[in-house]
């Protein structure tokens, strides 16, 4: 009789406001269907796939908790047209140990705290390939080149896996194999070769 009862569903935390676990499923089960055809030796959609703002917050901030660095929290992106932007707050204290000496991230370490990291710019991509081109970047409020912005991302997102960190201005493959993802006000769609 107990081996026929259903496997308890396990409880979720209520997102904070603005995330849906909904969407957050919506986003994991595209996921796993994208990977499933391609494992499989199939394209990864045979047609567009367009992935919300609220969507693609609420699969990052709830599915993908627990891969978020330490220090990092509240990442949310912002989809316009032909740009994109994205906001963090970062744990400053537990970066601190991570600042090199000089130059111009040492001086962040006269910052405390949890502050805002901020970053606007174009993704130009194009035959599955991308970039990110910085068109303001920002930390606690204070404007920062981008390449200082590139190495605070970096000290933070250090992992074993990824011991220099994620290199924000790299060029990079777009997920799934798409050839080319077009923004527009509060969505992304991921278009694939035919």
């Amino acid at each position: 009789m107990l081996a026929q009862a259903p496997a308890p569903v396990p409880v979720r935390k209520a997102p904070p406001p603005g995330l849906s676990w909904e969407e957050a499923d919506f986003v994991a089960a595209t996921v796993a269907r994208v990977e499933r055809r391609l494992a499989a030796g199939r394209p990864a959609s045979r047609q567009a796939i367009v992935v919300t703002e609220r969507q693609l917050n609420s699969y990052v901030n709830l599915s993908l908790a627990a891969r978020i660095p330490p220090g990092v929290s509240g990442l949310g992106f912002r989809f316009e047209k032909d740009r994109v932007g994205a906001r963090a707050m970062l744990d400053l204290d537990r970066l601190k140990g991570q600042l090199p000496e000089g130059g111009a991230p040492s001086l962040l370490a006269f910052l405390g705290g949890t502050v805002p990291a901020e970053i606007r710019g174009r993704l130009p991509n194009d035959g599955g390939k991308g970039r990110i081109e910085v068109e303001q970047a920002s930390v606690a409020g204070v404007s920062l080149p981008a390449s200082v912005l590139a190495e605070v991302v970096a000290m933070a997102t250090r992992s074993e896996r990824r011991p220099r960190g994620l290199d924000l201005l790299a060029p990079f493959d777009l997920p799934w194999t798409a050839r080319r993802v077009r923004f527009e006000p509060g969505r992304a769609t991921f278009e694939f070769a035919p």
